[in-house]
């Protein structure tokens, strides 16, 4: 079969590797075989064509036929001495450059060709997005957590109230409004009778002062020291919640102070 049989216009190359690697195809060599074959001849037949093409490809196909001329050309003279750099590494030559660019084209061709398949192969399947799942979240009681828990929650409640009043620039000299005494029979109030666990915040005014939060934080450490309450976090990071503890015939050897004895101190 000859060569016109299988001969395609111009146009449907990407370009001129794309047109030498179908012939060395065609032909059946190897590429290292190119320069003394016919596919020189082959190549230049096509250039009949370059004027039916845009004249930034038809350049592209001129100037590899003007290579491959230059190289043919260098088959039948003498061969020179291979040059090399100031560093003594060799340079490449024409006809190496030409085939290792040839060789990569062939590679990515190739590449694409399976990628292609792949995508025409997938284009009619369709995967059903994952799907969160939430699991009941776990539930953890700490009957007694520790003192560096304590102090984290309380200081995460000292930044929040810092950021919601603004800094007094004057230094205001006032009376305490607030003692241990009184937080610890406010706390009393609160808890009495309550069956469920309040948070920290709840034993708090709506917008606490500093003060406020401290003195109401140690009034909770000396009621812990006694045994006076207990202290439930339903899961890690969670709000540490408070509860009365009901103590049974002097339980830790503890006694509550009535308001009589209070206000007599």
């Amino acid at each position: 079969m000859s060569m016109e049989e299988y001969r395609i216009s111009i146009g449907a190359f990407e370009g001129p590797l794309d047109l030498l690697l179908h012939l060395v195809r065609q032909a059946e060599i190897d590429i290292c075989d190119i320069f003394v074959s016919e596919i020189t001849a082959q190549y230049l037949s096509y250039m009949d064509e370059v004027g039916t093409l845009d004249m930034d490809k038809a350049s592209a196909f001129l100037e590899m036929a003007a290579n491959l001329l230059y190289i043919k050309s260098r088959q039948l003279l003498p061969k020179p001495e291979p040059e090399v750099t100031e560093d003594g590494v060799p340079v490449e030559s024409p006809e190496e450059q030409l085939i290792r660019q040839l060789r990569d084209y062939e590679a990515f061709k190739e590449a694409g060709a399976v990628l292609e398949e792949q995508y025409i192969e997938m284009s009619d399947s369709f995967c059903r997005l994952p799907e969160d799942i939430p699991l009941p979240p776990q539930r953890i009681e700490f009957k007694d957590p520790s003192l560096n828990q304590l102090i984290k929650a309380f200081r995460d409640l000292m930044d929040r109230a810092e950021r919601k009043k603004s800094i007094d620039r004057l230094h205001r000299v006032r009376p305490d409004a607030f003692t241990i005494r009184t937080q610890l029979k406010t706390i009393r109030s609160k808890l009495k009778g309550r069956k469920e666990a309040i948070s920290f915040e709840e034993l708090l005014s709506e917008e606490p002062e500093k003060m406020e939060i401290i003195v109401t934080f140690m009034a909770l450490l000396e009621m812990i020291a006694h045994g006076e309450i207990l202290l439930r976090q339903p899961a890690p990071f969670e709000p540490i919640r408070i509860m009365e503890k009901k103590l049974l015939n002097g339980d830790a050897g503890y006694t509550y102070m009535d308001e009589e004895q209070e206000n007599a101190e």
